[in-house]
């Protein structure tokens, strides 16, 4: 299977860029779907953040409120190391279950971030300029500038999430110009297909 693997900073394009490929036929697995997906009432992801923050992150209707959890680690680095000790190994579980289901001629993963066993025939990293990517935030989850600034902050550097990189797209123009630059890249792992 050729995995070519994606990934970006947030509000930097990569659910646009899954949604062209998806568009072209191709499956994609996204391990942030797949942790939403883990964090439903009932789930495994679920009954293991509850038990380790308590019930206080919990909404009235008892889903998780994802907004509190999300200012909890935010401000708590080593509370983020445990959230993230909770979610990765049962998020790697089920990527490598769908990784193993994908019936296209080849596939994406999609995850904001990577580690350095992460293994993938080719890696597309997609970036924004940081007062792009804090307007893009501000818009779309309705925070403050300094909110939107220490959620990036917290993030994955862009020199380590950069070094990761076979291909490279710096999305900081028009969706048409993204979607230009995405069409290359789908021709260009197309055409790696007849050169395996």
């Amino acid at each position: 299977m050729f995995l070519v693997g994606i990934t970006g900073g947030i509000a930097t394009g990569k659910t646009l860029a899954c949604d062209f490929f998806k568009k072209k036929k191709i499956e994609i697995v996204d391990a942030d779907e797949i942790s939403r997906s883990l964090q439903e009432v009932g789930e495994k992801g679920y009954e293991e953040v509850v038990k380790a923050f308590g019930k206080d992150v919990l909404k009235p209707n008892k889903e998780l409120d994802k907004a509190k959890l999300r200012k909890i680690i935010f401000s708590d680095q080593k509370k983020k190391e445990k959230l993230e000790a909770i979610m990765h190994p049962i998020i790697g579980e089920k990527t490598l279950e769908d990784v193993a289901k994908i019936k296209s001629k080849w596939g994406i993963y999609s995850a904001p971030i990577w580690g350095k066993y992460d293994n993938f025939n080719r890696t597309l990293v997609i970036d924004a300029p940081k007062k792009t990517q804090i307007q893009r935030i501000v818009k779309r989850d309705h925070v403050s500038e300094e909110e939107a600034k220490t959620i990036i902050d917290k993030q994955m550097s862009r020199h380590d999430r950069i070094s990761f990189a076979t291909d490279f797209i710096l999305n900081d123009s028009s969706i048409e110009d993204f979607e230009r630059k995405l069409e290359f890249y789908f021709n260009f792992f197309e055409s790696q297909l007849w050169m395996k």
